[in-house]
């Protein structure tokens, strides 16, 4: 690795970390995905809410009370910040519906959907995860892929699995947004990390304000660390009416409906960023590589590896 490299952010204030240039992303899929992402140049993103994890984006919460419970040590002062970020989230509509048991039409615009990537190429935990070892696993190239998805609004960057790095995060941010609103004229936040901090409605609104928009985007890129083998890289795309995807679609999953939009690559005059296709280890006849290669050829991807997966199987 070049000692020389540093990290990319996804920007000043969020620090979730980006691929470099020449990286490698990768999707593990059945092989009606696989058809759907070459023929049509499509993938599915899927609503938050509805993720392997179905309480994944209020995980940051859990972050964001111990840093608060840490570092602001006016227990009651504590409190009443986290209820102000708490109602401010709420009101970005990020997290709540992950939160409810009903549909919230009003909030269902402001919901986000996600299509997950992982850096691991040939991963056990993947192929058991989502395709039972009988699927494919797609390699595609990170700037090209990115490039691809630049005709609609998206957040992407690298799931953040370790809770000492989310908090150093949190606590990084809620240190920016005091500064601002002490620049901003509160002076009253310049004491906020002290015992006998006094501060008003008005000055918790504003720092409030910045630390909800920050938890928010954190809220998608913040797992528990029994995921850490996942090693995700996750695209999240808000599915507004106006924007293409159009209204949600349904597909079903074991019996059960599952929301999801259509998030197309652009630029059709460009072969799609595929690097390579690995046939999952149950599929272990030759013709499973050969049927793909032969699929391949036909979308004019000839040049395009096509391996079978080498993991053991004990059954």
């Amino acid at each position: 690795m070049d000692a020389n490299r540093t990290t990319k952010y996804l920007d000043d204030w969020v620090r979730v970390p980006l691929c470099d240039k020449g990286d490698k992303l990768y999707h593990y899929t059945a092989a009606e995905g696989v058809q759907g992402i070459i023929e049509n140049r499509q993938f599915i993103a899927t609503k938050s809410d509805f993720l392997n994890d179905k309480l994944e984006f209020l995980y940051s919460l859990e972050i964001l009370e111990k840093v608060i419970d840490t570092y602001i040590v006016n227990k009651e002062l504590g409190k009443r910040l986290y209820k102000t970020i708490k109602a401010e989230m709420d009101e970005l509509a990020i997290i709540t519906p992950s939160c409810q048991t009903v549909c919230v039409p009003d909030h269902e615009n402001k919901s986000f959907y996600v299509i997950s990537f992982s850096k691991l190429d040939n991963s056990a935990l993947l192929w058991a995860e989502f395709t039972d070892f009988r699927g494919y696993c797609l390699g595609f190239d990170y700037e090209k892929l990115v490039q691809g998805f630049t005709g609609r609004s998206f957040l992407h960057g690298t799931v953040i699995y370790n809770e000492e790095v989310q908090i150093s995060c949190l606590l990084d941010a809620l240190i920016a947004c005091v500064h601002r609103g002490v620049n901003d004229g509160f002076v009253d936040l310049d004491t906020i990390f002290e015992e006998n901090a006094e501060i008003g409605d008005e000055a918790l609104m504003e720092i409030g304000g910045d630390m909800a928009m920050v938890c928010s985007v954190y809220a998608m890129f913040f797992k528990s660390e029994f995921f850490k083998g996942e090693e995700e890289y996750r695209f999240v795309f808000s599915p507004l009416r106006t924007d293409r995807g159009g209204q949600p679609r349904f597909r079903i999953l074991n019996q059960i409906f599952l929301p999801y939009i259509m998030v197309e690559l652009d630029g059709f005059a460009s072969p799609i960023p595929l690097t390579s296709v690995t046939v999952g280890a149950k599929n272990n006849s030759d013709i499973a590589v050969r049927g793909m290669r032969s699929f391949l050829m036909g979308q004019g991807l000839d040049n395009i590896p096509v391996t079978l997966s080498d993991i053991p199987l004990r059954y």
